[in-house]
């Protein structure tokens, strides 16, 4: 039998660098997709191996990305709009504080900017918006800090 969990509740929450480490709850969050991990891999093969060898490159991070039912007015549209929320931080290319609150306790918090917002406005459906942040520096996973040599 699983052990799996829902992943409903998890919670994005931005702080915005006028306010650093107050966070507050995007709203009408969708579907979140944290910042996947890689390393490139470096050949380090020599011509006295007979076997590839590679070394793990720099630790990189994708982009975190979500859809939000978009909002304009209102306390949900504070975290939304061009003078506080989403909009305001793309304008102003403002490097916040981000922190993502998973169902299971497990929290992961790092800086980094809003590197894309576009709405979609169909005929038949919601104003919605899909949102990419960039990290940048280091993060905390838990409280294990990651970055740092």
């Amino acid at each position: 039998m699983g052990i799996g969990i829902s992943a409903h509740g998890t919670i994005i929450s931005r702080a915005p660098a006028s306010t650093p480490g107050v966070y507050t709850d995007i709203g009408e969050l969708g579907d979140l997709v944290p910042p996947s991990f890689s390393r490139n891999p470096i050949e380090t093969t020599t011509h006295n191996d007979d076997i590839d060898q590679f070394a793990a490159g720099v630790l990189r991070r994708g982009e975190c990305t979500f859809p939000i039912n978009f909002i304009a007015s209102g306390a949900v549209g504070a975290t939304h709009n061009h003078l506080t929320g989403l909009y305001q931080s793309i304008i102003d290319h403002e490097i916040c504080g981000w922190k993502i609150r998973f169902p299971d306790g497990d929290i992961w918090m790092f800086s980094g900017f809003v590197s894309n917002i576009g709405k979609t406005a169909p005929v038949d459906g919601a104003l919605t918006a899909d949102v990419s942040i960039r990290p940048s520096g280091k993060m905390y996973i838990g409280s294990r800090l990651v970055g740092d040599l």
